[in-house]
């Protein structure tokens, strides 16, 4: 096994409001070690279905085109995201 291997990545969420379109505008800048990976915004408007969570609003590089679950949590979020990005 490869030492990196038992590296986990650091994910650092940084926080930004997003110009969705809608008045669901708080979000998170994902990086994993300094590259942006994922943006995530808040779902917490009475007209979504699924209730408030968060939103993978966009996907980078490994995670491109892969589709995400909407996640009651941050800490969800970051779990989900950690376990999609390996090669």
């Amino acid at each position: 096994m490869d030492a990196r291997d038992n590296v986990e990545t650091l994910l650092v969420l940084q926080p930004i409001m997003v110009d969705t379109g809608s008045p669901d505008r708080e979000g998170r800048l994902v990086l994993a070690n300094g590259l942006l990976i994922a943006v995530l915004v808040r779902l917490d408007t009475p007209e979504h279905e699924v209730g408030p969570g968060w939103f993978v609003e966009a996907a980078f590089g490994r995670l491109f085109g892969i589709s995400a679950p909407i996640f009651a949590t941050l800490e969800e979020a970051t779990r989900w995201l950690r376990q999609h990005r390996k090669p």
